[in-house]
């Protein structure tokens, strides 16, 4: 009759080949270890240990992924906040100051309005386009946080 195990001990039966059993021999050899349990001891727990870190690694970087994300959905809003309050304080001055143009002048104040405003975009344009070229718009131009490890995505244009 065999005598039965102890509760805390699991016995496994694996097969390997040639190669890998010397290769289990030599990593014995080299660890210094007593039995081919100890070999697979520290096989687990390297293995385990290996998988632990990279999960932390991918959760660190997918939490600084989220920080830089929010910081530049921060900078938009604050952009855009900006934007809106220039439109509003235009519009207040527009409805205020400017007088109201008589319907006999309407048809030529249309007019001329039109042509001011295509040579007030083009201007613009140009404007946008020398900036642009000359490198006005970087993150360091506008004094905005540059992260240096994001400055890949943003030399790329994204």
């Amino acid at each position: 009759m065999s005598r039965p195990k102890p509760p805390h001990i699991v016995r496994y039966t694996i097969r390997v080949n040639r190669s890998q059993g010397e290769r289990v021999a030599a990593l014995k050899s080299k660890l210094n270890a007593k039995s081919d349990n100890e070999v697979f001891d520290y096989l687990i727990t390297v293995g385990t240990n290996q998988r632990d870190d990279l999960e932390q690694l991918v959760y660190s970087l997918f939490g600084d992924l989220a920080d830089n994300l929010a910081r530049r959905f921060q900078n938009l809003e604050t952009v855009n906040q900006l934007h809106l309050a220039l439109t509003d304080t235009f519009i207040k001055y527009a409805l205020t100051a400017l007088p109201e143009v008589p319907s006999s002048l309407m048809a030529a104040a249309r007019a001329r309005a039109t042509k001011i405003y295509e040579q007030v975009n083009i201007t613009a344009a140009r404007e946008f386009q020398r900036r642009r070229q000359s490198d006005a718009y970087s993150a360091a131009e506008l004094g905005l946080e540059e992260d240096p490890s994001f400055s890949s995505i943003s030399d790329r244009g994204v």
